[in-house]
């Protein structure tokens, strides 16, 4: 998927000349891993668990798509690429380079760009974040969910809190200033008490960026189908509600400022989070 960066070039830039170049010629770019070791009990994104067994096949597809787009597109620069999934932690460091090398054949791709890669704990070591740290990746974004093992369990996660711990202290190592969190609310049986601890204990590995996310039920997983026999239950709208306004209070609280909805970052200015961001 390949986005032009128009509503944002529209803030930066103004009535400038250089708007107008901007907006005909800056895009994003996003890359889809479509693999899973496994569906997540509230996941309906397009995924597909038993993973192809040639790699090469799907490496060429991925590169012939994203020179394709920028081809067709004529875009000439690309001011960020979004690697998500799925999980893409479980491509080979080669594919991805392979992907960016491509895309910076067609367009220009700055050293500044910011290079984005999901990843679940279970898939990386740290010998993989650093393949991927040589391939380009210069940004990771750990997918945490939450730090109690019932609620991973629950989620349908492969991973436990430690693995979660270990490998956001490991991405910060190898990421630098570039490390983010994915954690969510509104899990059965939580309440203020534990996600205010998850929120804390978060902030004690890491302080670069943290993503929220209100758990949705979705038609056709196997959560939303728990939902409907009552075999679990859920926080209230109210509950919800206010465990979202505490997170933004306890974030602010900790130095972070929220340039989205769902997205809370230290040590950088919202502008340029949100020029990184307008894909």
């Amino acid at each position: 998927m390949l986005r032009h960066c128009a509503g944002v070039s529209r803030r930066v830039c103004g009535g400038s000349r250089s708007y107008s170049q901007d907006v005909e010629e800056a895009a994003a770019v996003y890359v889809h891993w479509p693999y899973c070791e496994k569906r997540c009990t509230y996941c309906n994104f397009n995924k597909y668990i038993a993973r192809s067994d040639n790699e090469d096949a799907v490496r060429s597809c991925l590169v012939r798509e994203a020179r394709t787009l920028i081809q067709l597109s004529q875009v000439r620069r690309v001011t960020s690429v979004f690697f998500g999934g799925g999980t893409p932690s479980l491509a080979s460091p080669s594919t991805i380079g392979a992907v960016l090398e491509e895309i910076s054949k067609y367009a220009s791709l700055p050293q500044d760009a910011e290079i984005s890669l999901e990843a679940n704990p279970t898939s990386l070591g740290e010998s993989r974040l650093q393949g991927f740290r040589d391939a380009g990746v210069n940004r990771l974004s750990v997918g945490v969910q939450s730090l109690d093992d019932g609620d991973l369990l629950l989620l349908g996660r492969t991973h436990t809190a430690s693995d979660a711990l270990r490998t956001v202290e490991e991405a910060r190592r190898i990421f630098p200033g570039r490390t983010s969190v994915d954690v969510m609310f509104g899990l059965p049986g939580q309440n203020l008490a534990s996600w205010h601890s998850t929120l804390h204990r978060i902030l004690e590995h890491c302080d670069d960026h943290v993503s929220l996310y209100q758990l949705t039920l979705e038609r056709g997983t196997l959560m939303f189908k728990w939902k409907e026999k009552a075999q679990v239950t859920f926080p209230d709208q109210e509950l919800t509600a206010q465990m979202y306004e505490d997170a933004r209070s306890i974030l602010r609280g900790a130095g972070f400022r929220q340039y989205e909805v769902s997205n809370f970052a230290r040590n950088v200015s919202i502008s340029t989070m949100v020029m990184k961001h307008c894909y």
